[in-house]
This record gives C-alpha cells, structure tokens and sequence, in this order.
C-alpha cells in the first residue's frame, strides 16, 4: 500500500502509546528521561530465538530492540518497517562478488531485501499480522509514519512503526551529504495515547539542505518535546509533540 497523499498544509495528529530508540553510539541532545526510551551500546534482540537473531544484522538488531519495548504487552500487531538505504553493509559484498563473476548468496539475498527485517520480526512473534515495508528516499521516515498512521485511522487498532538506517559504506558514501548513524526507534500507534506527535508536511515550501536525517529530527523533538524542522528536496515537515 502507498502512503496517502497528502497536499501542502495538512497536518497528522499521532496519537502514541510508546516510543523506543537505539543508537550504536550516544547520539547528541537525545536522551531517554522523557517520552521517549532511548538505549546506546549493545541492542537487545532476545525476542527473536538464536538461529534467527544469528542472520540479523547490528541494523536489524536495533530495529527488532526498539519494536520489542514499543509493543510490549500487546498481542498481534499490524506493522510498517521503513528505512532509507536498507542493509548497506549487506549490498556491497553482494555487488562485488557480482563483479568478480561469483554467485549471489542466498542468505545474504534473503537478508538484504527490504522486508526481511518485519519478516523476522513476525516469525520471531509468530504473528500474522500484515506488514509493509516503506523505502521513500530521505523521507523514509516520514512516509512511513504517515503510512502507519492511515492503517490506525482505518480502523482504530495499535499500529507498529519501526524505522532504522545505517550509514553507507565507504564506496556509496560520496552520494549523500547526510550520514545518518547506525540507529533505530519504534512507535507504538494508538489509544490511550500517552503523548500526540503532530506532524505537518508542505510540499510547496521552499526546501533548505537538510542538516540531519530526518528520523534524528523527529527522535530530537520525542526526546526533548521541542519542535523540530527538517527540510529535504520536495518539502519541509515539522515534528511537534504535545
């Protein structure tokens, strides 16, 4: 399913239950006292059994870390997984050994396509729910909240939004200004809500360069309650939580 469209102006009103993020490494001006719960060092993806946590990746991980403490206690879930590049580190050994005239891995395939992440995660919970995967670019993060949104609004249940991203590898790297770190945050979607994430998005503003990922602006604004502003190539969003 393809995000709603929206036109210049309109606004969400996101009403969220809990919030989790993971960083590899502490990431400036976010920290976990407030809405959000916020974790730095080694993930914790002891949800998922041993011979399935072994093809997760420190990406996949993370992501798996903060879906487990967003949907704590809750039974089956629908979910969207979004992210801007995927796994990265999986795609440039897949290519060069595509180079070098060598077979593709099956297991590396299998792990780097776009919904292996929600796909061990719905094993992992043995839950049927349906799940969609969202990749929109530097606006990943974004569309994949309005997408998880829209599933909420249509009939009222909790939904799971996970997103995550990785900076590119070396090779890659010379096509982004923004290096997004290793990191990955979940929300929970629904009612009761604890606190409400607005979320306006205009398509028609005058986009600045960016300074950060779009996700670390939203994560700022569920850390620290401040709003943030994030401008990218076709439009300005604004986090505001209340």
């Amino acid at each position: 399913m393809s995000p709603a469209r929206r036109e210049p102006g309109d606004a969400m009103r996101i009403p969220l239950m809990r919030a989790a993020a993971w960083s590899r490494e502490p990431l400036p001006g976010l920290s976990g006292e407030g809405f959000l719960e916020a974790a730095v060092g080694a993930p914790d993806a002891a949800s998922v059994a041993p011979l399935l946590r072994r093809r997760l990746s420190a990406l996949g991980k993370g992501m798996i870390h903060c879906a487990a403490r967003a949907s704590d206690g809750q039974g089956p879930l629908r979910s969207v997984f979004a992210s801007q590049h995927g796994e990265p580190a999986r795609v440039l050994p897949m290519l060069e050994d595509l180079a070098a005239g060598l077979d593709i891995s099956p297991t590396q395939f299998s792990m780097n396509v776009h919904n292996a992440v929600a796909g061990i995660w719905s094993i992992a919970r043995q839950d049927r729910s349906a799940g969609t995967a969202v990749g929109a670019g530097p606006e990943s993060f974004g569309w994949g909240l309005t997408e998880a949104f829209g599933l909420h609004q249509a009939d009222g249940e909790p939904v799971l939004f996970v997103f995550g991203d990785d900076a590119l590898p070396e090779l890659f790297a010379s096509q982004t200004r923004l290096q997004a770190p290793l990191h990955a945050v979940g929300l929970l979607i629904g009612l009761p809500a604890a606190r409400w994430l607005a979320v306006e998005r205009d398509a028609s503003a005058d986009a600045a360069e960016p300074a950060l990922p779009q996700s670390l602006h939203a994560l700022l604004t569920l850390s620290g309650g401040a709003p943030g502003a994030w401008s990218g190539p076709r439009g300005a969003w604004a986090f505001t939580l209340e």
